[in-house]
């Protein structure tokens, strides 16, 4: 049985381009599902951009599948989903987003008085589940068709124009780590990675329960635990990874690794063909998932 397996590629302050695209080569030869491509923490300038470097690396190895992690802070819902929907144009389906919850972008501040009035300013970031709620919504009514909205945090008017998705719409991705909602992450995004800490004594139960409560089945949602790992062993951490993912009933693992290049070609050549990578013709298909229903509104 294959499973979904996304690797982690850190640029900018984790590798540099040349480093990067060693590290693709490998992929590529041994099949991972996806690359989850970061440019830095959320929250802080890019030193690349992560749609960039994704978008240079798949033009030399046109057989993977992209996923852009970008937080809201300093992207605009409307140019962020333009980025996203032009790579997975470029790349015939084979491109997803990875929303991270952050704060307000320049854009969006400069021209819309926001918050609305009446409503607390967040200096703590508390609110930012409530963005990423909301920017979810509109990034993925854009990459649908036309947009009309107006909510606390956003005013979006209009469409972003051209042919759709070949995949229905780019994937979207919510990330445990932001502390979101279970419930939204499970309704809106089409994958759900969660920290293998938070899948301990009954998590499983609670990750399943939140797909339920969204009201979506649970085939129509990926979920995935983030594993960090290292190379040594690789045939036993393989072995005990998969018995884990499906003990609590996952779909897949992201890996993640804490060393450089090496690292990373380590465990792609050591573990990711021993969990037998799920594959497709897009990322929509290679994650498993049917055509995507409507955006909510």
């Amino acid at each position: 049985m294959s499973l979904v397996v996304i690797v982690d590629l850190a640029v900018g302050d984790g590798l540099g381009l040349d480093q990067a695209r060693e590290v693709a080569e490998v992929a590529s030869d041994v099949g991972v599902t996806a690359i989850r491509v970061s440019d830095g923490p959320p929250g802080e300038l890019a030193l690349l951009d992560a749609s960039s470097v994704a978008g240079h690396l798949a033009a030399l190895y046109p057989a993977l599948h992209w996923i852009v992690d970008a937080p809201t802070t300093h992207n605009a819902p409307a140019n962020l989903a333009r980025r996203v929907l032009s790579l997975d144009r470029a790349t015939h389906g084979r491109a997803g987003l990875a929303l991270r919850a952050g704060d307000g972008d320049e854009v969006t501040d400069a021209v819309l008085d926001l918050p609305k009035p009446g409503l607390p300013v967040d200096t703590g970031g508390a609110a930012r589940p409530f963005r990423w709620k909301e920017y979810a919504r509109v990034v993925t009514g854009l990459w649908d068709g036309e947009v009309d909205h107006d909510g606390r945090f956003y005013r979006v008017n209009g469409s972003l124009g051209g042919p759709v998705s070949e995949q229905g719409r780019p994937v979207l991705l919510a990330d445990g780590r932001d502390h979101l909602d279970w419930v939204d992450a499970a309704r809106l995004a089409d994958v759900f990675v969660v920290p293998r800490i938070e899948l301990v004594d009954g998590g499983n139960t609670r990750l399943i329960d939140a797909v339920v409560s969204s009201g979506r089945r649970r085939d129509e949602v990926a979920l995935v635990a983030r594993a960090g790992i290292v190379r040594e062993n690789g045939r036993a951490t393989a072995d005990e990874l998969r018995r884990w993912s499906l003990h609590h009933a996952l779909d897949g693992l992201e890996l993640a690794t804490t060393g450089g290049r090496d690292e990373l070609i380590g465990v792609l050549r050591s573990v990711v063909p021993r969990l037998e990578p799920s594959g497709g013709d897009t990322l929509r298909s290679a994650l498993g998932l049917p055509g995507p229903a409507p955006a909510p509104v």
